[in-house]
């Protein structure tokens, strides 16, 4: 066993600054939480779970190395190939935990398979082509299904029509998968919406997002995955001048999703392509200050990032530090809710049984 020594837990679900001084023992799980057998407040560190970026795309493995050393414990992978790749990673017990999608579901023609590479197996001919997809991401052992949703109105690159995606969420519903969507215009989000996808990424910054949108996210539980972060390197890349007033946009809607009671979970769509790169780990503290520039408090983007981010996944054993949980943990220097950037410097990361230092 391995003990963390007089810190404070910092409970996610609370708005009050961590407790009382904690000797907190652990191997692959946490196995005792006891208060501090030599406590000093003055001292003691603070103990957070462990992050949850919910957006990213796999590629060196340096970069997720320094994921995990910015505090993230686990990743969800939302359109990586080919899948021996993914395997390894998954493999990799020197890395964060990898949930997956491997291969997006996409329209023959997409710019996912005719430029960024994607098999053309990925790409889905019809709604009686859905099962085929979904026994082929089945196959390969993936934990979620992620769809590209396009706005026909807005790009000449094909896009799955409804009855499609209404079939892969469907059918992945079947298969105990959950369905994340990629849709980056108002419209999108309809269609989204539409198909019974589960989650949405990315926000739109064309326009405002219509209320009455807004209003069945929440009626039907859809949850968002912004990518701020994201959505401000594309406008950098593509928008020239009109880039700010772009990222307001995309930062009132997921202010005005937020304020109607949209769960918002916090992921970067971190990746190494030329066009519009967002760096592994350190993008995620970048994600949680535009979460509190939209109107979070630092305590509800600190849950984006931990124990929203694995209700929302299905992960019941991360997200909270409690006995039972697994030793994905993150020890700071000061309190985040107080000031969030402390988090973006962690002293120490746990991931399993493995202390990682600064």
């Amino acid at each position: 066993m391995t003990v963390l020594r007089n810190v404070r837990i910092l409970d996610p679900d609370s708005t009050s600054s961590a407790g009382e001084p904690v000797d907190v023992e652990f191997a692959d799980t946490i196995t005792a939480i006891r208060p501090a057998a030599e406590p000093d407040p003055s001292s003691a560190a603070t103990l957070l779970p462990g992050l949850i970026d919910t957006h990213v795309h796999l590629g060196e493995r340096s970069r997720l190395v320094e994921a995990l050393r910015s505090g993230l414990t686990t990743v969800v992978d939302l359109g990586t190939h080919p899948d021996s790749l993914v395997a390894g990673f998954r493999a990799d017990d020197e890395l964060s935990d990898i949930l997956s999608a491997g291969s997006a579901a996409s329209a023959p023609g997409s710019t996912q398979i005719e430029v960024m590479g994607f098999p053309a197996e990925s790409g889905v001919i019809g709604p009686g082509d859905a099962e085929r997809f979904l026994d082929w991401r089945v196959g390969n052992g993936v934990d979620l299904i992620k769809i590209i949703i396009e706005d026909p109105d807005a790009t000449d690159t094909p896009a799955l029509d409804v009855s499609t995606l209404r079939a892969l969420a469907e059918g992945a519903r079947q298969r105990g998968l959950l369905t994340v969507a990629h849709a980056v215009t108002a419209a999108a989000f309809a269609r989204g919406l539409d198909a019974g996808v589960d989650i949405l990424t990315h926000v739109p910054f064309d326009r405002p997002l219509p209320e009455a949108i807004i209003e069945r996210m929440v009626e039907t539980g859809t949850r968002v995955s912004p990518t701020l972060v994201k959505m401000r390197a594309i406008a950098d890349a593509r928008l020239g001048e009109h880039a700010d007033a772009a990222m307001e946009q995309a930062i009132a809607n997921v202010r005005a999703m937020h304020e109607a009671g949209v769960i918002v979970i916090a992921g970067t769509d971190a990746n190494e392509t030329p066009f519009a790169p967002v760096r592994h780990g350190p993008s995620l503290h970048t994600e949680l200050a535009y979460l509190v520039q939209v109107g979070m408090s630092t305590a509800e983007a600190i849950r984006a990032a931990t124990s929203t981010a694995a209700e929302t996944f299905g992960l019941s054993d991360r997200g909270r530090v409690c006995e039972g949980a697994r030793a994905d943990l993150v020890v700071v220097d000061g309190d985040p809710l107080a000031d969030l950037s402390v988090l973006a410097s962690p002293a120490e990361v746990v991931v399993g049984r493995r202390r990682i230092a600064r």
